[in-house]
């Protein structure tokens, strides 16, 4: 009797990925309420134990899912030059970059509505990486003399804090027409207001 011939194990590595993917196209295909353990894994090819050893909630899974595949992550924005460009231009340049999926958003806002601790943790990592890249422009441009006063971290969270409101609650696309009108009518008159 001849031996069966049994598929190759994946690699944790694959395995993650496939995990990943299968959360993502289950969140943009069929919304939230079916991104469960069961359909992930299912979708995966994989055991539901395996996921319950690593995430205690779908919505755990999802974030790391999306962070994942996210480009825009602060090691993107570490290697931006903000040299020879004016805060205007760097701030439009950067905030066009947000990026994110409706579905996504959507989960945060029903989680954020479920008071899940999670989701608080999420924005507290959220507001360091945006703090970051608006410290990095306005050095940029007080370097260059166009700023000579400080900015409190309110009104350098203030642009993402927009633009999340247009994403999340408007549920409209961020256009780098939007980000040029959000920029010159209330990012840079809310900055040169606390000189």
């Amino acid at each position: 009797m001849a031996d069966k011939k049994r598929a190759p194990r994946k690699t944790n590595d694959e395995l993650t990925q496939n995990i990943f993917k299968a959360a993502i196209n289950i969140l943009e295909n069929d919304g939230y309420e079916s991104v469960t353990f069961n359909n992930i894994a299912h979708t995966a090819n994989t055991g539901r134990p395996v996921l319950y050893r690593r995430w205690n909630t779908p919505f755990e899974l999802l974030l790391d899912a999306e962070d994942y595949f996210d480009d825009t992550e602060i090691d993107t924005f570490a290697d931006i030059d903000f040299t020879g460009k004016s805060l205007r231009e760097n701030l439009i340049t950067s905030l066009a970059h947000f990026d994110s999926s409706r579905q996504f958003l959507r989960a945060v806002l029903i989680e954020l509505g479920n008071d899940n601790p999670v989701v608080h943790n999420y924005f507290n990592d959220l507001h360091r990486q945006q703090l970051y890249i608006m410290e990095r422009i306005i050095s940029q441009a007080q370097l260059d003399g166009e700023l000579k006063h400080t900015v409190t971290d309110t009104v350098k969270l203030l642009p993402f804090n927009l633009l999340l409101y247009q994403a999340m609650v408007d549920q409209k696309d961020v256009s780098v027409d939007f980000v040029t009108t959000l920029v010159d009518e209330a990012i840079i008159p809310a900055i040169m207001a606390q000189q």
